[in-house]
């Protein structure tokens, strides 16, 4: 482990259109191979922008070795400690200089040679000039189109849009902000949530910028690289024994994360109605999926934990929900639960990429 933060840079003179930001950790394979899709670009006004949260893996010259040979302008920053997902985001969203920070995963790609080109033709032609810029992705593994962009063009701004789109961004890779309104807005509130790109976007969309849906499929999600896996929830052996505990995942933060980026801008009279909104997109579209999910990859013992940590005492921790609404939303909570945990786990499979789009989006 480095005993201090080192940074490598080639910078090109000119400011770049593009910083693409990548937060590192391992899976350098997976890195290397996303790296070599970038220098593939017929666009070429970009910068590659890395944040290593101290991997384990030794490779680190490899990659620096690369992006040497690659002619690409670069800023590699291998954090001193270890500071986990949010931010070591953060901190890949800080190293940009361009005009937008296009978000990618360290294991996803671009989807092909002329993507950063048709971006910055969409872009440049929006007269609105965007603070979050939304683009669909396909499965690297499957080729299926998973399709987040359904109304295309400029969709405005505000609390409002923020809270319909949110879901939007959980996935991070195909996601570009405005640089300058991303770094002003970095924030370690909402670190250990895993969602930083989440809290971002919301908030910079809830403060009055524009969102812009792009029908452009640019990131191709999760390569696949021979005798080389990525850990992953799915590939966890099933527990066994399972005892039934409260299990807390990244989806039991979702909610606070995204009123923590719209609170500022939030009328008091309108407090209810957005948490409202917020919650039960949760309840009703994204819990339903992980808890079919949960009793496909692992056991029903392990589901009913995951519904134990989804209890609104643990989803509300910190809030003031008024007491219709914290009635209305545990009702939610207690039907969608009950049908997650009785309803056919053959139904689920049938109906699978469907869901899983939905959940995602």
């Amino acid at each position: 482990m480095p005993e201090h933060e080192t940074v490598v840079e080639h910078r090109a003179a000119a400011r770049p259109f593009f910083s693409v930001c990548i937060p590192q950790y391992n899976r350098t394979s997976f890195l290397l191979y996303a790296l070599a899709r970038l220098q593939e670009q017929t666009y070429r006004a970009f910068e590659v922008c890395i944040s290593d949260d101290c991997s384990t893996d030794g490779r680190a010259q490899e990659i620096l070795d690369y992006l040497n040979r690659s002619g690409m302008a670069f800023v590699y920053e291998a954090q001193a400690h270890n500071v986990r997902y949010d931010a070591n985001l953060r901190s890949a969203i800080g190293l940009a200089r361009g005009q937008y920070a296009l978000l990618m995963g360290n294991d996803d790609c671009l989807a092909a040679p002329d993507t950063l080109e048709q971006l910055q033709r969409a872009i440049g032609a929006e007269y609105s000039t965007p603070a979050v810029v939304l683009t669909n992705y396909r499965e690297f593994e499957t080729g299926r189109v998973m399709r987040r962009v359904r109304r295309v063009g400029a969709m405005g701004g505000g609390v409002d849009m923020a809270v319909r789109a949110f879901r939007n961004f959980s996935f991070v890779s195909g996601l570009l902000l405005d640089t300058r309104l991303a770094q002003q807005a970095a924030t370690a509130k909402c670190d250990g949530s895993e969602m930083y790109q989440m809290y971002i976007a919301c908030r910079l969309i809830a403060q009055g910028g524009t969102l812009f849906n792009l029908d452009q499929v640019s990131v191709c999600q999760g390569v696949r690289l021979p005798n080389e896996n990525v850990d992953s929830y799915a590939r966890r052996p099933r527990l066994d024994p399972c005892p039934i505990v409260e299990r807390h995942l990244p989806l039991n933060d979702l909610g606070r994360v995204v009123f923590a980026a719209v609170q500022s801008y939030v009328a008091l009279n309108m407090r209810g109605r957005v948490i409202r909104s917020i919650f039960a997109q949760i309840l009703a579209i994204t819990y339903p999926f992980w808890l079919f999910e949960y009793r496909r990859v692992q056991s029903w013992n392990y589901a009913v934990g995951v519904a134990l940590g989804m209890r609104p005492r643990n989803l509300f921790q910190g809030l003031r929900v008024d007491w219709v609404n914290r009635t209305w939303l545990s009702l939610l909570y207690g039907l969608v639960s009950a049908a997650g945990l009785i309803l056919p786990i053959r139904a689920f499979e049938a109906l699978y990429p469907r869901l899983y789009a939905l959940a995602k989006r």
